[in-house]
């Protein structure tokens, strides 16, 4: 009777935790949680470079009302760079070109495009991985990004949050660029296996995206640029390029960016005033760097649990697919050396890792190839237990061979335990430290008012502009400060490069800070 019990169970239990109810749940979940974040964009505003940088392109749109000569200055202004400041073309466009470039209040796009390029590009990799190549369950493959993508998003490094996601010129220059760069890498894997029309669009968008992708910063360049040449080598080891041949075109176009951001003039004029590492030390650094920040900072609680839920999820995708997982060292170093590499160029350029950008833009890649590892590694580890079950039957002469139509009745005890362990951890984490994740940063900042209090200081002191043009323009200091919104503030001097920004983008002579006693 017992027995029986259990077993009924067990099978309410696995018709209750379904693949598609599992995608659904998460998805909302997932959407649930980015509310906060994308309502308190509300009260976001630019700052530092949105002004420098954004001038010029500011100024055109007041002037003429036209987009086209808007879009055009932001290209001159990205080739003036590319010879005098720095390499990468695509990310000095897009920071030449803000939201606020046509009202300051479009600047409040600056999370949705964050957040919507993570999102989208997250997804179709995983697809065009899983779905595509591999053949797997779309919504268990749905449920994998979507965890991924809430570790990557809630769980982030705290200094990295408002570079990442509001300040517009350090996210467009980072966050975008890696969007692009994953999606530049779904494409290709989709050109591989699609045919006729689609494999047209693929190798169309993948060639557009693949030389905007090789301009853009070159952390997510470098790294790039090392897994498309581990492809090559595979390709050319297994002598596939007959199949592959087409994929020649976006991977070319992509090294044709690379080697212009690269080898860009400007480079040896930002260099001259830099104090980075010599390339030996940087790369024996990075791999220092990469253990140092992922022991010690961004394998948390949170994220340990987060990826053990993937482990049951990717275990029902292994027994579904045909591949063998013969590598799995070689794939775990692969991906340190591939999170280490992405930390290579600011330490030979800067020296060091600390801006918060360089770290929210590192981070996005662990959590990235760490749920990729660990899928890897899980799959290799079911090869080995189905080979043992397998030789088992044959001593016994029975087939021990198991269904994989839905879950087993573990696997929904283990992803259900995950997610109560998680609700309850994060419970006492929020209480006594509500800045812990990303939405609850937002959410405090929302309900004791920092949020609503800064974007009106703001607004006043862009009001003091607008009636001051030409005159000197004293403002008060910012009274509060949101832990998702607020990057930099012009200083008491009038002559330092922030308060010449401000002062050149509102029209006025000067702008200073009166601190307050």
């Amino acid at each position: 009777m017992k027995l029986l019990d259990r077993n009924r169970m067990e099978e309410k239990l696995v018709k209750l935790v379904t693949p598609r109810k599992m995608a659904v749940a998460f998805t909302i979940i997932y959407v649930l949680s980015l509310i906060p974040l994308l309502w308190i964009g509300w009260y976001n505003y630019p700052s530092a470079d949105d002004y420098s940088i954004g001038r010029e392109c500011h100024q055109i749109w007041m002037e003429s009302h036209s987009i086209f000569q808007t879009l055009w200055k932001g290209v001159v202004r990205a080739a003036d760079d590319w010879l005098n400041w720095m390499g990468y073309f695509t990310s000095n466009f897009l920071m030449a070109v803000p939201p606020s470039t046509f009202g300051v209040r479009g600047y409040v796009l600056t999370v949705w495009i964050m957040l919507g390029i993570l999102t989208a590009s997250t997804l179709y990799l995983f697809h065009s991985i899983l779905v595509k190549a591999f053949h797997a369950d779309k919504y268990i493959t749905h449920t994998i990004a979507v965890i991924v993508l809430f570790v990557s998003v809630q769980c982030m490094c705290p200094a990295g949050r408002v570079e990442a996601f509001y300040w517009y010129s350090g996210a467009a220059n980072y966050i975008l660029v890696h969007g692009m760069s994953l999606f530049f890498l779904g494409l290709l894997l989709s050109a591989y296996y699609d045919k006729g029309k689609k494999r047209v669009w693929d190798l169309t968008a993948a060639s557009v995206l693949g030389f905007l992708t090789g301009g853009g910063n070159q952390m997510t360049a470098l790294n790039v640029a090392i897994v498309v040449l581990t492809a090559v080598l595979i390709i050319t080891y297994r002598k596939n390029w007959k199949r592959c041949r087409m994929l020649g075109v976006p991977m070319g176009l992509f090294y044709l960016g690379f080697i212009l951001n690269i080898a860009a003039p400007g480079n040896w004029v930002r260099a001259a005033d830099a104090s980075g590492l010599n390339p030996v030390k940087a790369i024996f650094v990075s791999f220092y760097e990469c253990l140092d920040r992922v022991i010690g900072e961004w394998t948390t609680w949170p994220v340990i649990l987060l990826m053990i839920m993937l482990v049951p999820l990717f275990w029902h995708l292994a027994g579904n697919i045909v591949f063998e997982y013969r590598y799995p060292v070689i794939v775990v170093l692969f991906g340190y050396c591939i999170v280490s590499a992405m930390m290579t160029p600011p330490l030979f350029a800067v020296g060091n890792m600390e801006a918060g950008r360089l770290q929210a833009l590192t981070y996005l890649m662990y959590i990235l190839v760490l749920s990729l590892c660990v899928g890897y590694v899980t799959g290799w580890c079911r090869r080995k237990t189905d080979a043992a079950i397998q030789g088992v039957g044959r001593a016994s002469g029975k087939d021990n061979t198991v269904s994989d139509v839905r879950f087993s009745p573990n696997a929904c005890l283990c992803l259900m335990a995950c997610v109560c362990l998680w609700l309850f951890g994060s419970a006492l984490m929020v209480i006594p430290e509500p800045y812990y994740f990303t939405f609850s940063a937002a959410a405090e900042d929302l309900l004791n008012g920092n949020a609503a209090a800064y974007a009106q200081e703001m607004e006043n002191r862009i009001e003091i502009y607008n009636d001051n043009q030409g005159e000197m323009v004293v403002v008060d200091e910012l009274s509060s400060q949101p832990r998702l919104l607020f990057f930099s503030d012009i200083k008491e001097d009038p002559e330092d490069w922030e308060n010449r920004a401000v002062a050149k983008y509102y029209g006025v002579e000067a702008v200073i800070v009166d601190k307050r006693e």
